[in-house]
């Protein structure tokens, strides 16, 4: 049995892994789902000041009150850049990283920089700047979330998504992650890219790491919110890193 750990993404919450959190509760495996400062049932916290320095910790601090080792540690989307800081600061309690059509960044990276080196400029430049943009006109330092009908999530969902998906502090975004480079010494690695929606930017990380040395990489037919759409596939491929 496994100690599982699944991290969200932007705007999200703990809850869009109920349905994969609660397959692998029955299977006998420990599994957290932590919320970071600010959205989610957290969304009381939100502030402008909160950055992804404030979600490392909150990962961090599950981990550590928890008392958790051996961890298959999972982050989706904005949630790379989230456990590859966590990984860098205990690697030695994490068995296998799992990015879940997610960023990885390297030391130095912010998510919208990363953002230009995976889309063409004009749609990085679109995005960032529409969302960036509503931040600064409601004078709130918050990003909005993205609909769900952007990522291709499946109509059934969509309405559940966008319903619990909240505004996420745009500091959170424009933050470096700072490394060390310890998170390397995890020894398993896997990647797995959504392939059913576009314009997608980790078309762009999954290439990078395709046939590269300690990493695996999937593809599956899913919408970007893999865990809310195909809960039962995600779960498989979790377990397949043990």
């Amino acid at each position: 049995m496994a100690n599982f750990v699944l991290v969200h993404g932007a705007w999200h919450g703990g809850w869009c892994y109920r349905d994969t959190a609660r397959i692998l509760r029955a299977a006998g495996h420990t599994v957290h789902t932590p919320t970071h400062t600010g959205v989610g049932e957290r969304f009381h916290q939100s502030a402008e000041n909160i950055t992804l320095e404030t979600h490392i910790r909150d990962v961090v601090g599950c981990i550590e009150a928890e008392e958790l080792t051996d961890v298959v540690l999972c982050g989706h989307s904005y949630g790379g850049m989230v456990i590859t800081g966590v990984a860098d600061r205990m690697q030695d309690k994490i068995r296998a990283l799992c990015y879940l059509d997610a960023f990885i960044p390297e030391h130095g990276d912010s998510l919208i920089g990363l953002l230009h080196k995976a889309l063409p400029p004009e749609v990085a430049a679109q995005f960032i700047g529409a969302f960036r943009g509503a931040a600064l006109e409601k004078n709130c330092g918050l990003m909005q979330p993205i609909p769900a009908e952007v990522f291709n999530v499946a109509q059934a969902n969509r309405a559940w998504v966008d319903r619990r998906c909240r505004p996420q502090a745009l500091a959170t975004f424009e933050s470096p992650l700072l490394l060390t480079g310890a998170h390397a010494k995890v020894p398993q690695r896997k990647y797995i890219l959504a392939d059913g929606w576009d314009p997608s930017p980790f078309r762009y990380f999954a290439a990078q790491v395709d046939g590269q040395p300690g990493w695996k990489l999937t593809r599956l037919p899913a919408s970007h919110d893999v865990m809310v759409d195909m809960p039962q596939q995600l779960a498989d491929e979790l377990t397949a890193l043990l």
